[in-house]
């Protein structure tokens, strides 16, 4: 019988892995039937067959008609080879000129675009969102028209600090800033702390926007392997602060952007302890952080910051609305100089959208939503892995995402995905290329793939259309 936490489809998928490497069956053989598994496991032949889809897009298993399913001969779990030397030295990072040529290309010529990391209008509660906005602009005597206070509408602060009320550290809202987005909350952390030509230590593969912020203040990228099931490996970043002077850190624990990895809670304890007994800030970007799926949620990293130590930045723009750049940090100790610099640099954030979402997270909807688009994105996600291991050639691996957005995939080592987006572009789809994650040359055959825009045929078209182009 499945029982404890997390989608019940989940277990009997993790329980249906478990018995094939017990049985120790190889490529080719069958497993048991659906009907089967859900009277040895007693749940219902629906939850089989979700669990089923689940090994199906892992690449695990294949389904043949009439004959049910049979372990599949290639796997789909991406792994960073161990034999790759990758010394760990700092580096200059020059990708500002590729990654905006990326993303402007994409915009204007990806009908279909799958590099854009951000929720579609379907996953949007829009509805409720213009409800919270109209509240906010038609209420008598409000201050929503003058200059907002530095650190934020008060309503918002309480209502961020609400959602971290089950963290063993919750924040509280005097220690929150509101930012215009997830960027310019790790901009001001960079700002207040790091000095030209300083190292950050950062993760491989990473988001370009981190990258293109560490170009902009001529700070070198010292860059720790990643694996793309449990995140961050802290034994590389053990060895690379021991030779390096490292000034700070930009990690994102849970759902990372690439490989969708989240850290296991115990490394997050062990990274938020080897950082705060070193002294060395932690920048961490949180922003993708809610969107972590079954078991795999946990907490963020500065759930467990006895020191301080860690610079927490986070954002709706992936869970609420993109277009509305609400984020917030909280610093610790270097909260008060980062309320100078945002004076400096802005004055203050939106405040009509700041009480829109005060106002939607007050009303009790929020993680209801959450709920829902954690469970729509893992469809979705599942929809998207079956369709690359149907139509991608044999060679290719991809990292099954534990949350967020996308999808990290590894093509041969052949394929250049610079020249592979271009022909993607010139029919009509946008990808990201590996070339844009990593300041060094480690993922010029590897892409992101957002997996957020709904399926349907024109997407799986798509996906076609991409394998097709692998095979030229």
């Amino acid at each position: 019988m499945i029982t404890g936490i997390g989608f019940r489809y989940e277990q009997v998928a993790e329980k249906v892995e478990e018995n094939i490497n017990i049985l120790q069956l190889k490529a080719g053989d069958k497993i048991p039937s659906v009907r089967q598994t859900g009277k040895d496991l007693k749940v219902s032949l629906n939850t089989v067959f979700q669990a089923y889809s689940l090994l199906e897009a892992k690449g695990l298993i294949i389904s043949r008609p009439r004959s049910g399913y049979i372990l599949n001969s290639f796997g789909s779990s991406l792994k960073i080879p161990a034999t790759k030397s990758r010394p760990m030295l700092p580096a200059r990072v020059e990708i500002t000129a590729m990654a905006a040529a990326m993303m402007k290309n994409a915009k204007e010529n990806g009908i279909i675009n799958f590099s854009i990391l951000a929720p579609v209008n379907e996953f949007i509660p829009i509805t409720s969102l213009n409800k919270a906005v109209k509240a906010s602009l038609s209420e008598s005597g409000n201050d929503n028209f003058q200059y907002p206070l530095i650190e934020g509408h008060p309503n918002l602060l309480k209502q961020i600090s609400r959602l971290s009320l089950e963290w063993k550290k919750p924040l509280n809202p005097k220690n929150i800033l509101v930012t215009n987005g997830g960027m310019e909350a790790i901009n001001l952390c960079l700002d207040s702390i790091t000095n030209m030509g300083d190292i950050i230590a950062v993760e491989s593969p990473t988001y370009h926007g981190i990258l293109q912020s560490l170009e902009r203040r001529g700070l070198k990228a010292l860059e720790i392997k990643v694996d793309p099931e449990t995140g961050l490996c802290i034994d590389d970043l053990e060895l690379a602060l021991s030779n390096n002077e490292v000034a700070a850190c930009i990690f994102m624990p849970r759902c990372h952007n690439p490989t969708g990895s989240s850290m296991p809670e115990e490394n997050k304890i062990r990274l938020v302890e080897l950082l705060g007994k070193l002294n060395i800030p932690m920048i961490e970007d949180d922003c993708l952080g809610e969107l972590s799926f079954g078991t795999a949620n946990g907490y963020p990293a500065k759930a467990y910051d006895n020191y301080d130590n860690v610079l927490y930045c986070s954002s709706f723009s992936k869970t609420l609305a993109p277009g509305f750049r609400i984020g917030w940090v909280s610093a610790g100790r270097h909260h008060l100089n980062i309320e100078k610099l945002k004076f400096g640099s802005n004055i203050s954030t939106n405040g009509i959208l700041q009480d829109a979402i005060g106002k939607y997270l007050e009303s009790g909807l929020y993680s209801k939503h959450i709920r829902k688009m954690r469970n729509d994105l893992q469809g979705q996600m599942i929809k998207y892995i079956g369709a690359i291991n149907q139509y991608f050639p044999e060679g290719t691996k991809l990292a099954v995402p534990k949350g967020g957005l996308s999808i990290w995939i590894e093509l041969r080592s052949d394929i250049d995905a610079f020249e592979f987006q271009k022909k993607a572009l010139s029919q009509g789809i946008g990808i990201c290329p590996g070339h844009i994650f990593s300041s060094l040359e480690y993922y010029q055959n590897y892409i992101r793939l957002n997996y957020c825009p709904l399926w349907t045929n024109k997407i799986e078209n798509a996906i076609r259309n991409l394998g097709n182009i692998i095979r030229v």
